[in-house]
């Protein structure tokens, strides 16, 4: 690979591919040499909408005809896994949108094959490089809110309705993401439930609980059939709380200094110690801190991950580990509810 120059081939160019090559691009390493679109409808389209990016039918055409460096993925789910296979063997580094793939087997051979090859596995859950959220992880690490007790994640719209995948896998990778991220740690158990609820086969609600070892839970809620769209986060500590509303970028966070105390009173009637619990109503604060530009951020760590052969922040086993949790929401969804423990295909890896 050229230091001065990394080469990108862009796989998968609907409504996000000109903004991908536009973020890719802003990095000074840069160059986005092609792009592949299987449908030749959509190339002629794109040709006025990206002009001067050669596109090719297929990957395997574009690896062998291009000098490229890394592969971006931003086809349907049900493609990762032979899309960033395809691009393992070929040697090449390779970024794939949320999630990995659609099983943690395949997932492990994924992670496995481009640790064997020394190879850069990326996957793109955005919200880690959401300036916001990397402000609510300092905070919260900080010691600003006293102790994370719990986090409430609601991800809703009415619509996109997908075909290949349901609610849950379409939304909840951000929010199981994100938690992991915020707890520094990876559930146990898990349940769900989820509903059909206008005739399709694919669930289009999903609301769920997430318990990591320390007792401390993650509560999800997730639909395609809401007259609001929602993309919220509320982390309660015992002293502060915190809302991240990415529905607001130019003030995402509010912290509210308020929360439940346990106080100790004597009950001089019956002569024993009683515990009383009283609400604190405190100052709510806006920090000066805006979303930023996730999609550019991410790109930007992607390229330098490359340049500089370090560990991505969501990395392979990262995605890994979302795809177990997505197994195991599966699993108790199907058995109406029922707490089920996570299994990680990541912790059989080298």
């Amino acid at each position: 690979m050229n230091q001065a120059r990394v080469n990108i081939c862009v796989v998968g160019l609907g409504h996000w591919g000109p903004n991908l090559v536009k973020a890719l691009e802003s990095h000074p390493a840069v160059k986005v040499v092609c792009g592949v679109e299987s449908s030749s409808e959509r190339r002629a389209i794109l040709s006025t909408r990206i002009p001067g990016l050669f596109l090719y039918p297929s990957l395997k055409e574009a690896l062998e005809a291009e000098v490229i460096d890394g592969v971006f993925i931003a086809t349907p789910t049900h493609t990762h896994y032979e899309m960033v296979k395809v691009a393992l063997n070929h040697g090449k580094d390779v970024f794939v949108e949320k999630p990995l793939c659609l099983t943690s087997k395949e997932g492990k051979d994924l992670v496995q094959q481009a640790s064997q090859g020394n190879q850069i596995l990326f996957v793109g859950h955005v919200f880690l490089y959401n300036e916001a959220v990397l402000e609510m992880k300092r905070m919260i690490h900080g010691g600003e809110l006293g102790r994370l007790n719990y986090l409430r994640c609601t991800r809703t719209n009415l619509g996109p309705i997908r075909s290949d995948v349901n609610a849950l896998w379409d939304l909840a990778p951000h929010d199981i993401s994100l938690s992991n991220f915020l707890f520094s740690s990876r559930p146990s158990h898990v349940s769900c439930n989820s509903h059909s609820l206008v005739g399709s086969e694919l669930e289009d609600i999903s609301q769920a609980q997430m318990i990591y070892p320390d007792g401390r839970v993650s509560i999800l809620f997730v639909s395609w059939l809401d007259p609001l769209k929602r993309r919220e986060v509320v982390a309660v500590g015992d002293q502060k709380m915190m809302l991240f509303d990415d529905m607001q970028p130019d003030s995402p966070l509010r912290i509210f200094d308020k929360g439940v105390m346990r106080s100790e009173a004597v009950d001089f009637a019956d002569t024993f110690h009683a515990f009383r619990m009283s609400i604190r109503e405190g100052r709510e604060s806006v920090p000066k801190i805006t979303t930023g530009q996730p999609l550019r951020n991410e790109c930007h760590h992607f390229i330098e991950c490359v340049l500089s052969r370090s560990r991505p922040r969501t990395d392979g086993q990262h995605g890994l580990e979302v795809i177990s949790v997505l197994e195991a929401l599966d699993r108790s969804a199907q058995d109406l509810g029922r707490l089920v423990k996570v299994h990680y295909e990541a912790d059989a890896l080298p």
